[in-house]
C-alpha cells in the first residue's frame, strides 16, 4: 500500500512539474508610455509553476531587446528548476521569478525611462499578473547606467541591482563622494552586482567605479564584482548572467538537511524568516516548495512531519492549489478516512476538477 502512495504521489509532482500547453507563458504586448511618448514593445516571461500555485514571484526587469531578454530568462529559469530533487537535498539555485524586457535607454531619456519603468511596467505586471514584492533591475552599457541611477535613488522601488559595462562611470564616481548618497547606500538591504571586462573600452571607468563601490563598508549594502580578462562590451553580459543571477538571490537556496529531516518544516519556515530579515521585506515559502518538500518527505517515511508541512502551507496560502489533495492521499495511507474525507472536500471545494482528489475520493467511498 505504502509503495502504491508513493507512486502516486510522484506521479501528481511530475505532472505538476510539466507546463499545461493551454496557458500561456509568455506574453508580447505594447504599451504607449506617457512619459516617452511612443510605443514600447515588452517581453514577459511567466515561470514555470505560475498557473500551479499562489507565490509572489520576485521580478525582474531586464533593459535590451529581446534577445537579451530571452537569454536571460532561459538562464534565469534553468537555474531555478527544481532538478536536484532527484537528490532530495536542495529546491532551486534560485527562485522562479517573472522576467520581464522593457528595451533600452537612449543618453537623453535616462528619467523618463527610469519613469516609465517604475510607474507603467510594474504597476502593469502587478494588476495583470502577480504583485511582486522584492524586485531587480539588469541592465548592459547604457541600461547599466540606468541600472547605477536607479540603485542610488532612494525612492527606486528595486531591491537588486545587475550591471554590466556600464557607461557614464566618471558620473557615479562623483555621485559617490556625496555623503548624504554613500549613506543611503551604505544604511540600505540593497544589493549591487557589477560586472566589467579589461577588454572593454570602459574599462578604466568601471574599475574606479567598482573600487569606490569596495570603499563603503555596510552591513547591509551588498557589493560584489566580477572582471573579466578576455570578454569584450558585446559579450561580458552574456559570460556573466549565472554570476550575476547568484548575486542577486544570494542566500535564498534552502538545502535539505543531510540527516532524516524530522524537523525540516521549522528549518524550511526559519530560512525564509532570516532571508526576510537580510533583504528588509516579507518572503514567504514559495508554495510549490511546500510540495517539493512533501515529496521529499514522503519518500524519507516521514509521514507526521509531510502532514504538518502541508497544513503549514495551508496557513500562509488558505487557497493552495494541492495541499488539501495531498493532505487528504497522506491521511489515506495511514488509514484515517475521516481526516483523509475532510481534506479532499475541500480540494475539490477549490477545484472540482482536481483529479488527483477526484481519484482519492473514489478510493475513500471504496473504503466506507
Amino acid at each position: 500500500m505504502k509503495k502504491i502512495i508513493v507512486i502516486l504521489f510522484t506521479l501528481v509532482q511530475i505532472s505538476l512539474f510539466c507546463q499545461n500547453t493551454e496557458n500561456q507563458f509568455v506574453f508580447t504586448d505594447t504599451i504607449q508610455s506617457k512619459f516617452l511618448n511612443k510605443n514600447i514593445i515588452i517581453h514577459i516571461y511567466l515561470p514555470p509553476n505560475f498557473y500551479n500555485s499562489n507565490d509572489t514571484y520576485p521580478l525582474q526587469v531586464v533593459l535590451g531587446n529581446y534577445s537579451r531578454t530571452h537569454m536571460y530568462y532561459s538562464i534565469s529559469e534553468y537555474l531555478s528548476l527544481s532538478y536536484q530533487i532527484l537528490e532530495l537535498n536542495q529546491l532551486h539555485s534560485i527562485p522562479e521569478t517573472i522576467v520581464v524586457g522593457v528595451g533600452n535607454p537612449n543618453s537623453k531619456n535616462m528619467n523618463e525611462y527610469e519613469k516609465f519603468i517604475t510607474q507603467e511596467i510594474i504597476p502593469l505586471i502587478d494588476k495583470n499578473y502577480r504583485k511582486c514584492n522584492f524586485k531587480a533591475i539588469i541592465g548592459h552599457s547604457r541600461g547599466g547606467e540606468l541600472v547605477l541611477r536607479s540603485m542610488m535613488d532612494s525612492n527606486s522601488p528595486f531591491n537588486a541591482f545587475y550591471c554590466s559595462a556600464p557607461s557614464n562611470s566618471d558620473y557615479f564616481i562623483e555621485k559617490l563622494g556625496d555623503e548624504e548618497i554613500k549613506k543611503h547606500i551604505e544604511k540600505s538591504k540593497k544589493r549591487l552586482f557589477f560586472a566589467a571586462s579589461q577588454q572593454d573600452y570602459f574599462y578604466k571607468e568601471n574599475v574606479q567605479l567598482i573600487n569606490a563601490y569596495n570603499e563603503i563598508k555596510s552591513q547591509n549594502f551588498l557589493f560584489k564584482s566580477i572582471i573579466k580578462t578576455s570578454d569584450t562590451h558585446h559579450t561580458i553580459f552574456p559570460v556573466t548572467i549565472t554570476d550575476g543571477l547568484f548575486a542577486i538571490f544570494k542566500d535564498w537556496e534552502f538545502t535539505i538537511p543531510e540527516k532524516h529531516p524530522t524537523n525540516l518544516t521549522e528549518s524550511f519556515l526559519k530560512h525564509y524568516k532570516n532571508l526576510s530579515e537580510t533583504i528588509g521585506l516579507e518572503i514567504n515559502p514559495p508554495e510549490f516548495d511546500f510540495y517539493l518538500l512533501a515529496y521529499i518527505l514522503n519518500e524519507k517515511n516521514q509521514i507526521q512531519e509531510k502532514i504538518i508541512l502541508l497544513k503549514k502551507c495551508k496557513d500562509i496560502y488558505p487557497k493552495a492549489l494541492n495541499a488539501d489533495a495531498y493532505l487528504a492521499r497522506t491521511y489515506y495511507s495511514i488509514g484515517d478516512l475521516k481526516n483523509a474525507k475532510i481534506y479532499n472536500d475541500q480540494s475539490l471545494l477549490i477545484n472540482p476538477n482536481n483529479e488527483f482528489a477526484l481519484s482519492t475520493k473514489e478510493l475513500i467511498d471504496k473504503e466506507q
